[in-house]
């Protein structure tokens, strides 16, 4: 990722880099040159994968599941497992109902670059790409991935690639996760790829009823294989920062934030202009981190821009106050910065 040096500070680089983990983390080690796709590692041999009716929920983010079946894994579950969560999952989840769920009773050894140890918080929902977490409804339309999922040879299938681009075009918000998710890092699916299922997942991106998270992989997926996906990344990519509001949606529904820093941080890696027009509108934002994104390439694409577009911000009542402290600050290394420029230059 390429976050500038100059007038970036902390909050910036915590949450550019947060994208990217999220994108990139994986709970199981990825094999040797790629990233695991989410059923490579819902099948790998250290993660159990079973059916299970939620008995249990603790607020504390653990739930008891009763084992109904197991579709894969090493070392049978016990009757009733307890299985850690993450904790904003527990609102999604009913007691009495039938969930697919992917575990394991290890974590990464954190002394070694490759390695495993036994997890002491005991099994752990997986969470990587496409799978935070991998708790899914026990539906068909579930057990048909997973089904045409258990093999390699499954994975890379045509079969399987039209269940994503169904699932994707479904209203099950997990599996649209999911599909997104594998059809990012699973590169042989691309080979079935046509051109109306390339435009089909350029919709998906464009349209603001799509998860965040599913327009974030995918977006992020074209830019890094547009011969696969199509090289429609960058117009979707303009489009998101140009028309996504700067105060996010009316319904709420989902903070755009993350969505449009990816889009800023794609076309500032690949180095593709952006109006300054639309730039500006983004000073207004109540996210720091997203406002020194905007006002580093701000500097790069207009400089003599960039103080203006500062104080008319500054000058506006209803500014947010974390993105007043920061413009603040900025305006004070931006003088730091010019100074010195003026005192190398004359000496």
């Amino acid at each position: 990722m390429d976050v500038r040096k100059v007038l970036t500070g902390a909050p910036l680089r915590a949450i550019a880099l947060s994208i990217t983990a999220s994108l990139l983390a994986c709970a199981v080690p990825a094999q040797a040159g790629r990233l695991e796709s989410p059923l490579e590692m819902m099948y790998a041999p250290d993660t159990t994968l079973m059916v299970g009716r939620l008995i249990e929920i603790n607020p504390a983010g653990r739930i008891v599941l009763e084992r109904k079946d197991v579709l894969s894994g090493k070392v049978r579950p016990p009757d009733k497992i307890d299985v850690q969560v993450p904790v904003e999952v527990l609102g999604t989840l009913k007691t009495g109902e039938r969930y697919v769920i992917a575990y394991s009773t290890y974590r990464r050894d954190p002394r070694k670059p490759v390695g495993m140890v036994g997890n002491t918080g005991g099994a752990t929902v997986l969470a990587s790409t496409g799978i935070d977490p991998a708790l899914f409804s026990d539906t068909r339309q579930t057990r048909a991935i997973l089904k045409a999922g258990n093999s390699e040879r499954g994975r890379e299938s045509r079969r399987m690639l039209d269940l994503l681009l169904a699932a994707l075009a479904g209203a099950d918000p997990q599996l649209q996760n999911l599909a997104a998710g594998e059809i990012a890092l699973q590169p042989e699916i691309g080979e079935h790829l046509r051109d109306s299922d390339r435009s089909a997942l350029e919709k998906i991106v464009r349209d603001t009823k799509t998860p965040t998270r599913v327009r974030i992989t995918l977006l992020e997926a074209s830019a890094r294989r547009p011969k696969d996906l199509g090289a429609w990344w960058q117009p979707s990519a303009l489009e998101i920062v140009t028309t996504t509001p700067v105060d996010g949606y009316p319904d709420k529904a989902s903070d755009p934030v993350s969505l449009v820093l990816l889009a800023l941080e794609v076309l500032d890696r690949y180095a593709v202009k952006v109006p300054p027009d639309t730039l500006k509108r983004w000073v207004w934002n109540a996210n720091p981190a997203l406002v020194e994104r905007v006002c580093v390439m701000l500097r790069r694409e207009a400089p003599e821009q960039e103080r203006s577009t500062i104080q008319l911000a500054l000058a506006d009542q209803k500014l947010p106050e974390p993105t007043r402290k920061f413009l603040n600050d900025h305006l004070r290394r931006l003088d730091r910065l010019n100074e010195r420029t003026r005192k190398e230059g004359s000496g």
